[in-house]
């Protein structure tokens, strides 16, 4: 893993919490605690990009949970954000952004 690949791990507002609580045993039992750091993290698209590209196959990534991301793979060029479901969606060449939320993804 290369370092400018991660520099923004250093960003992420997970990085003072105990990581169990991203990685729960069942994707029901996703601490809220996880989901509301994600909610403020500044690097949210980028964790979740990252994650995607890497295929990070657990834990909560971007604020997505494993069904959720894999939605995402299943499903380019959606109708509706993954995480708001909002039907907001504006599309570019390389990526998609959610005008509700901010959520971005690669396409």
């Amino acid at each position: 893993m290369e370092r400018a690949e991660t520099d923004w791990m250093i960003k992420a507002a997970c990085a003072g919490f105990d990581r169990d609580i991203f990685f729960p045993e069942y994707t029901f039992l996703t601490d809220p605690a996880a989901l509301a750091a994600c909610a403020r993290c500044e690097v949210r698209a980028d964790c979740l990009e990252w994650a995607q590209r890497t295929n990070q196959e657990f834990g909560i990534w971007g604020g997505l949970d494993e069904e959720q991301r894999a939605a995402i793979d299943r499903t380019r060029s959606r109708r509706r954000c993954p995480d708001c479901r909002s039907d907001r969606i504006m599309e570019d060449r390389r990526s998609e952004v959610c005008l509700s939320c901010g959520l971005s993804w690669a396409v």
